[in-house]
């Protein structure tokens, strides 16, 4: 049961993500991307269809919060969470942004020569270092605060019962 809460944590903190990204897109106006960054990556591979950048979305963020219990354990707390999101930000700059072609960090991509309605647009490269970084950030700290408060409880039950 563990690993099912764990992967429900992890589908939590990528919904939290996923609506905030939709609010800066669609609402607020300050995400510096149209799309969110793994849409963008399935849409530069040319397989932005359907359900897939959502399933993508909330597959890795149920995959990562499975590893960090894999990881920690009962020892998991927000500290590990942020840590090990702050690396997944890492990764996306140094690895994801360079292919849907935003650049390292969001310099020098193609995507800041595109038509401000593009898909693949980029705009701001501090904007989108910033909001991403809190978006991960945010994931870290649910990941990292909801499972071991899940595990613990698992545990209690387990104990009493």
């Amino acid at each position: 049961m563990k690993w099912l809460k764990a992967a429900t944590v992890g589908v939590l903190g990528s919904l939290v993500m996923f609506l905030l990204m939709m609010l800066g897109i669609h609402v607020t106006g300050f995400a510096p991307f149209n799309l969110p960054p793994s849409a963008a990556f399935l849409e530069q591979l040319g397989l932005n269809v359907g359900p897939l950048p959502l399933l993508a979305h909330f597959g890795y963020g149920a995959t990562w919060s499975l590893v960090l219990v894999a990881l920690y354990g009962t020892d998991t707390d927000v500290t590990a969470g942020v840590t090990l999101a702050t690396g997944l930000w890492l990764f996306m700059m140094l690895v994801y942004s360079p292919i849907i072609g935003w650049g390292v960090f969001g310099f020098g991509g193609a995507g800041h020569e595109l038509a401000s309605t593009d898909p693949l647009y980029l705009g701001s490269p501090v904007k989108y270092i910033v909001a991403t970084l809190v978006l991960h950030l945010i994931y870290g700290a649910i990941i990292g605060g909801l499972n071991p408060a899940w595990i613990e409880l698992e545990t209690t039950q387990q104990t009493t019962a």
